[in-house]
């Protein structure tokens, strides 16, 4: 009941995509190939049984790399406290250069297993499109709940903007593999030290990043940091927040989640 719908990536295969993703431009059409597994998870056309699910994680993770709660403000009250901190919010702001509001937050697991690679695991950006309106800017947060003493997470990036690539060299990268990477790209990779206690702020749409597979279960919070018309606020509606939580939030928090849906 926790859980949103859960993609099988043991039963799906990698088949080319007969019908074109909205982000690729027709230019592209007929020299890019798009693959299942490249793709965004929720896109997978096969998704687990609840039968499956019911056998508990360390059965169904031998089915899917990831699966994500439902309602985390609400389920897992703990994360607010990371949220709608003012002193991350601030740090929004400055970046944004404009008041930031809540897009996205996502709780998700990610399991060690022998499945194909996908989504995540893959190098992308996360809008997939060569350039980002302005209005539509976004800065994400990533902080690890797995990670004791000095467990580095598994989180990747090419310090290389896009606006550095070609068209047709960013849109063939979207959804790469390392062994895919050009040298060139495979030089100007980081590693950031996110250790326990740890968040790592970076720009998602403007560079190429992926996290590996971890050695072990991962635990990830995502919060997105978006701007006032921002395409992805519908998403924002859709996340559920108690009222009478969101009453005692100060003013500047309550700016921050004005897009939330109190029930």
């Amino acid at each position: 009941r926790l859980l949103k719908t859960i993609s099988d990536i043991k039963a799906a295969k990698n088949y080319k995509i007969s019908s074109k993703p909205h982000w690729l431009p027709k230019k592209f059409w007929n020299k890019n190939d798009i693959f299942e597994f490249k793709q965004p998870t929720g896109l997978i056309n096969k998704k687990l049984s609840k039968n499956i699910i019911k056998k508990g994680y360390k059965y169904y993770s031998n089915f899917t790399n990831s699966v994500e709660f439902k309602d985390p403000l609400i389920n897992f009250p703990e994360i607010s406290k990371i949220v709608f901190n003012e002193n991350v919010v601030q740090i929004a702001k400055n970046f944004l250069k404009a008041n930031p509001y809540l897009g996205y937050v996502a709780l998700r697991c990610h399991f060690n297993n022998n499945l194909p690679t996908n989504d995540f695991n893959l190098f992308h950006t996360d809008d997939r499109i060569k350039t980002t309106n302005t209005k539509n800017r976004t800065l994400k947060i990533l902080a690890p709940f797995h990670s004791v003493h000095k467990g580095q997470i598994e989180f990747r990036q090419i310090i290389l903007n896009k606006k550095k690539f070609g068209s047709k060299e960013f849109y063939k990268l979207q959804y790469s593999k390392f062994s895919e990477l050009p040298l060139k790209l495979k030089k100007l990779l980081i590693r950031p030290k996110v250790f326990s206690g740890d968040a790592y702020f970076f720009d998602p749409d403007n560079f190429f990043h992926n996290a590996d597979k971890p050695k072990k279960l991962r635990i990830m919070l995502y919060i997105t940091f978006v701007k006032k018309e921002n395409y992805m606020l519908f998403k924002t509606r859709k996340i559920k927040i108690k009222k009478t939580f969101f009453e005692n939030l100060s003013t500047s928090q309550k700016s921050f989640g004005r897009y939330l849906n109190l029930v």
